[in-house]
């Protein structure tokens, strides 16, 4: 593995930040910090700049996580990608997230989406396909120079 993505947790159900916090250390990244609404998401982005951030579009408090979706593209060099029960509501440019993956989900979806992004954000383009159940934007899609299909 190349050095390890910094990531940022941005998720209000405990079962699942528990379950993403394992898998990513499992695999050897570090968790720069996790927070359960939007404001404390943004706050986080500026503090630690992560790599990575997975965010759940509806949080703690009636906040969005487009709203950190939206600062990490203000603070540039910063990937979004929304784990949700609500995909349906996002736009085809996925609000500014770079990819979309679907709740429920299983461990093998995260696991594969993990290797993929590591690739994608570290050496792209990425040599493995777009895992089953995420949907990447368009935007992303060109920037790691992703093969349509």
């Amino acid at each position: 593995m190349s050095e390890p993505l910094r990531v940022l947790l941005v998720e209000d159900e405990a079962l699942i930040l528990m379950q993403l916090e394992m898998l990513l250390e499992d695999a050897g990244h570090l968790i720069v910090g996790t927070a359960m609404r939007a404001e404390e998401g943004v706050a986080l982005l500026l503090e630690t700049r992560p790599d990575l951030v997975f965010v759940d579009l509806r949080l703690a408090g009636d906040s969005s996580g487009v709203a950190v979706v939206q600062s990490a593209r203000e603070i540039g060099g910063i990937t979004c990608v929304f784990i949700t029960a609500n995909s349906r509501q996002l736009t085809d440019e996925l609000e500014g997230a770079a990819a979309v993956i679907a709740k429920p989900f299983s461990g093998s979806v995260l696991e594969d989406t993990l290797a993929f992004l590591e690739q994608a954000l570290r050496r792209p383009p990425p040599e493995l396909a777009v895992p089953h159940g995420m949907r990447v934007a368009p935007a992303a899609r060109e920037s790691w120079a992703l093969m349509e299909g």
